[in-house]
């Protein structure tokens, strides 16, 4: 029988707490250096911040990655495209379909997000060496969940990136904050091994 969402809500925001209280300890801990590395990974787009989740992955496994970056921007730039067409794909229909005015940016936003879902992992399989990772990525969603699940997770976690800062609690930390908490999921799920795809 299938789980309610009622009942899978609290499960999924459960998720996504502890992966942000796991990944504020370890960014916060004395001595890493994930905090002091952060400062300028936004320099570098795409590339920088995967060199920083590269260390973070790192960090977590207690052991180098042998992250391969030349992708990285190409990577961005498809899994931020896709789901801004997405976005304004359903908001542009819902306009056109004369929708309520609000309707449109919460469809839009929706949209963006679940397509966001299906990308959550690109990065670290990419960084892993995965030869395809947008397929990885949707098994590893699939296994974690499905694309709601994943997508209540993944919208906790960018209320914090996207709003934490503006709460006092630093811009870069709470952006470094969704991107870790990533990481320890995406460990959690593979368990630090290579997931092919």
């Amino acid at each position: 029988m299938a789980e309610s969402t009622s009942g899978a809500m609290p499960l999924v925001m459960e998720r996504g707490r502890t992966l942000l209280e796991r990944a504020a300890r370890l960014y916060d801990a004395p001595g890493s250096p994930l905090a002091r590395s952060a400062r300028g990974a936004w320099r570098g787009g795409f590339r920088g911040g995967a060199a920083w989740m590269a260390e973070a992955m790192a960090q977590v496994r207690g052991r180098p990655v042998p992250a391969t970056l030349f992708r990285a921007h190409g990577l961005g730039v498809l899994k931020y495209t896709a789901a801004l067409l997405a976005a304004l794909g359903a908001w542009g229909l819902t306009a056109y379909a004369g929708g309520p005015l609000l309707v449109g940016p919460v469809l839009g936003l929706l949209a963006f997000y679940a397509v966001e879902a299906q990308m959550v992992f690109l990065f670290p399989l990419a960084l892993d060496g995965s030869p395809r990772p947008f397929r990885a990525s949707r098994a590893l969603a699939l296994g974690a969940g499905g694309t709601l699940s994943v997508m209540g997770t993944v919208l906790l976690l960018a209320a914090v990136m996207l709003f934490g800062g503006l709460a006092g609690r630093g811009v870069v930390r709470c952006w470094c904050l969704g991107c870790l908490a990533v990481v320890l999921w995406y460990e959690e799920l593979t368990g630090g091994a290579f997931v092919s795809g």
